[in-house]
Formats: structure tokens, sequence, C-alpha cells
């Protein structure tokens, strides 16, 4: 039998209509394809070319391998991917493992020479054998991405140790992307600040990402938003739109030191959406949708929304779901509504789970049902949802598909409401459950958000669903 408190299922209705989508999270650390070295600083290539032909034309193994690299990469003369080949066939041909390397990097892409993974490979390995930091990392790069070999983080890790401790800031970057995801070797956040932030000052603007990203969430550094911010922007000047969409966030939100900015917020949000960023077309499309620091225009939000969906970005789907549930800016269309969410659920979106977990909790569109309701609002919880963990705390307090727990579902509250991404109406939700408990509710809810609090809401509830 369901006990309910009006005052609490009132408050219920108002937590499952969730609200515009709030900034996307900052930017995946790592997220960057590990590039691909062969690169060069910038010289004067017409002068270096007339001082290394001669060279070359002479045999010289160093400066054929200099040359090849010009050609290959069109500096200072047009590209020709044929003659950086043979320069580099020259100079490999006299082992020496700057032109292995480059001849590797001709044979992997089909680049001047027909595609040769295996070979490749071995002139990989040969320049590697030789302490070619470029090799080590390109040889890094083939094992992380299981490219004409099994993929092995382990391997990866242990030729990008080789190549960054030798200072080269491609394989920097990626050992700090490794060691912070734990792809190969132990998680460690010291390791992950020490190499990204290595790369980071080498000018790497992936790793600078990833450094504002450590910042930002006080991860392995104290949390330090102009640091943060300071690093994001050195990236997202070099071009790195998952940067600019972070340094937007911060903007948008307001931080620690950090006044809300809506007109930085906006022209960050909208650099990086020129770079085709889904997670920045879907947080503009917020800006637009609630008039923030611009002029309301729901079409234009819808416009940015689908681009975001078209490149499969669950958050953006989620936002379309909820338009068309509630008839903003499109004629309300229930089932479009459910499609939405459901293509949101298949990328994991806690929004779109949280969604369709309250239109099946309200019957809007679909029949009511409990069940179906609270595993969704469970899910959006687990993805990060701050929405769906109210509403999971309010069907734990209500006891919608399972008996009442005002304890839990106080807990839950409580937890959902200290997020930064909270609901408005969180706190009050929070404050009104509190209120309904007996004495001993209250202990035993003390009891399970000290739990939460160090292990997580859903691992708790887990753990507590099997004792009981």
């Amino acid at each position: 039998m369901k006990v309910v408190s009006v005052c609490v299922v009132m408050l219920a209705i108002l937590a499952l209509q969730a609200c515009t989508t709030r900034p996307d999270e900052r930017g995946t650390k790592g997220e960057a394809a590990a590039p691909v070295a062969g690169s060069s600083s910038s010289i004067d290539y017409a002068a270096e070319i007339k001082r290394l032909a001669p060279l070359a034309a002479r045999g010289d193994a160093e400066a054929e391998s200099r040359l090849g690299r010009v050609y290959y990469h069109g500096q200072g003369t047009p590209r020709d991917l044929a003659k950086a080949a043979a320069l580099y066939q020259a100079s490999a041909a006299q082992g020496n493992a700057d032109g292995e390397n480059g001849l590797a990097l001709c044979y992997e892409n089909g680049e001047g020479v027909p595609q040769n993974l295996d070979h490749a490979l071995d002139l990989y390995r040969k320049s590697a054998a030789q302490g070619n930091a470029k090799a080590e990392y390109n040889l890094g790069r083939k094992y992380e991405q299981g490219s004409g070999v099994p993929l092995d983080n382990v391997e990866a890790a242990k030729w990008y140790e080789q190549s960054a401790g030798q200072g080269y800031a491609l394989a920097e970057y990626r050992l700090g992307h490794m060691y912070d995801a734990g792809y190969g070797v132990e998680h460690d956040d010291k390791l992950a600040l020490k190499w990204s932030r290595a790369a980071a000052e080498q000018g790497n603007m992936y790793a600078q990402n990833n450094l504002g990203i450590m910042y930002d969430n006080g991860q392995g550094v104290p949390q330090d938003t102009k640091q943060a911010m300071a690093w994001y922007r050195k990236s997202a000047v070099q071009g790195n739109d998952a940067a600019m969409n972070n340094l937007a966030i911060i903007y948008h939100d307001g931080d620690l030191g950090q006044a809300v900015d809506y007109k930085q917020a906006i022209f960050w949000y909208t650099q990086s959406v020129a770079l085709d960023n889904a997670k920045a077309e879907t947080n503009l499309g917020a800006i637009y949708e609630e008039g923030l620091g611009t002029s309301k225009d729901i079409p234009r939000a819808i416009a940015l929304y689908r681009s975001a969906a078209a490149q499969d970005f669950g958050d953006a789907e989620a936002s379309l779901g909820r338009l068309y549930r509630d008839g903003i800016g499109v004629d309300q269309d229930y089932a479009q509504a459910v499609a939405w969410y459901q293509a949101g659920i298949k990328q994991k979106s806690g929004d779109a789970s949280d969604g369709l977990g309250g239109m099946y909790a309200s019957g809007q569109g679909l029949p009511h049902d409990d069940v179906a309701a609270e595993k969704l609002f469970r899910m959006a919880a687990v993805q990060g949802s701050a929405n769906g963990l109210l509403n999971l705390a309010v069907s734990y307090f209500d006891g919608f598909s399972q008996p009442s727990d005002p304890a839990a579902g106080y807990a839950l509250a409580y937890m959902a409401a200290r997020l930064q991404d909270a609901p408005s109406n969180a706190a009050g939700i929070r404050d009104n459950m509190r209120r309904q408990l007996n004495p001993a509710q209250l202990k035993t809810a003390a009891d399970l958000i000290s739990a939460m609090v160090r292990q997580g809401p859903i691992a708790v509830l887990n753990a507590r669903a099997s004792v009981n």
C-alpha cells in the first residue's frame, strides 16, 4: 500500500519535469585520437630546402630524413609524398632512425608508397630500437588503437613511457591520459598530472585541456578555477573545440572566483560550435532556449539541438525529447518525445533516461508504469543526472513501485540537493521530506547519507537491497 504525502506528490511532479539541459560536463580527458608523430617546429623552410638538398644529393642520411619531412608536410614547397617516401627510403637504408620512422609513417598511411602495415611496424620497431622517441610513440599509438597489432594498453603504455622519458610531448599527453583512465597502468592522479603538465607546458593543446579539467575538478591538485581557465584558454586559442566548450561552461555556470558571464559563454560556445562540437551545440542551444545573455530564440535552440543530435549526442536528443513532450517550439508530440528519449538512452544520456522515466511516472504519452519509471530514474542517476537522482528519491520516499522507504528517499534527496547541477526545487523537496521523518528514520537516513558520501548513492542502495 502506498503511503503518499500530498505535499510530496506535488513536489514530485515538479521534480519529474526536467528543465533545460544544464551545460554539459567538461570535455572528456584524452578524447582526441592519438595524433601521428612526425611534424616539426616552424622554421625558414625555403632556406632549409636550399641547405639540405645538396647534402641529401650526396647521400647524407640525416639530410635525406629532414628533407623528406619537409616534402611530406609540404613546408615551404608543394607537398610531394612520392619524393618524401624516396628520401625517407634512402635515409632508412643507411639505418637512420628518423628516416625509418618517416618511411614507416608513409607505409602506414599508403602515402607515396603502397600501404603496408606490417612493413610500417617493422620500421617503427627498427627506429624505436635506436631510441627514436617518435617511433616509440608511434608504436604505442598502434598498440593503443589495435591497428596492425592486437589492442594492448599495457604495451602501449610501455612505449609511451619510453618516449615520454625523452620529453616527447605527444607521448607525455597520451601517457597522462592513460594514468588518468587506468588504461594499461594503475590509475594514478599524480602521474596523470605530471605527464599532462609536461605535455601542456610544451604546448600540446590536448594536454592543456586535460590539465584544465584536472584543476577544474581538483583531481590530483587543489581545485583552482583560475588555473583551469588559464589552461583551457591556452588550448582554446590553438583551436581545441573541447577546451572552448569547457571555458564557456565556466562562464555559463560561474565558478569559484569567476562570476557568470553569458556574453563570454556565448562567444566560446560559438567558437566551439563552428568546429562542430556537439556538446557546445547543446549548451548553446540551452542558452538560446532560456534567453540567457541574449534574446530567447527557440528555433535557433532547436536547430542547435538537431545538429548535435545528428552527431548522436545523447543530451541533445534528450533536449529534443523534452521539447516534443512539452510542445516547446514544436507541436506537442509524445511519440516523437519517446523516440528522441530512446535515442538519447542508447547514447547513455542521463537526461534522456530521466525524461522517459518521467513520462512513465506521469502516464504522459505512455501507460503509467512506476516500475519502469523507477528503473529509468535509477539508470539516470548512475549516468550522472541530478534530476534522475531526485526523482529516484521521490520514488523511494513515496513508495511508487515498492514499499515506502522514507529514510532512503530523504538520503537520496539530500545527495541530489548537494550536487552542483541540482534542480532548483531539490532543496525544497529534501527539506519537506525531512520534516516528515521520525527520530528513528532520521538516524537511519544520517547513516545512509554518510555511506552515500563515501560510496555513492546507487552503490549504497544496491548493498542495502542485497542485505534486505
